[in-house]
């Protein structure tokens, strides 16, 4: 891996802190509006694709976001996005929710803390060969060999 370049933010909170309420399900006491990312274009990069998941034990890696083929001029995907007004190109995979969208946190009640990563990988190729119902490890092992760098933002939430 090379050095971080791809400055990552999230629009809506700061690395590490607790994510906003408007972001979690409507279950999880929220409005569901997916988050928002910006980035610095790698020029080295032909795609990119996004991974947000949760790292809780209990969560086992449970996706709620997924995002490939995101083209290498696209450097942001507004808030509220997921479904409405995604950059053209992209493709937005299945979840473990079992949708091709954006499902915010919903930690189990009483589990603590759950820590949800934000990962945007830059990859060496134009577009994943692989379908819309891929699991998190077959997406994995779709850019393993691809990666010219990744970047993560972190952020907690909690019921």
């Amino acid at each position: 891996m090379t050095e971080k370049l791809l400055q990552l933010q999230v629009t809506g909170y700061k690395n590490g802190d607790r994510i906003p309420a408007k972001y979690a399900t409507v279950t999880g006491g929220g409005d569901n509006v997916s988050i928002g990312f910006k980035w610095q274009s790698l020029p080295a990069a032909q795609s990119y694709a996004l991974l947000f998941d949760d790292k809780h034990p209990i969560a086992n890696n449970w996706v709620h976001w997924l995002i490939v083929d995101i083209p290498l001029d696209v450097t942001e995907i507004s808030e509220g996005e997921s479904r409405k007004n995604m950059p053209k190109g992209n493709r937005e995979l299945i979840t473990s929710w079992g949708k091709a969208e954006y499902d915010g946190p919903q930690p189990p009640v009483g589990s603590g803390n759950h820590e949800y990563v934000a990962t945007l990988y830059a990859l060496d190729i134009p577009k994943l060969n692989i379908g819309e119902n891929n699991s998190r490890d077959e997406f994995l092992k779709a850019i393993n060999g691809h990666i010219i760098t990744n970047e993560s933002w972190s952020g907690y939430f909690s019921r």
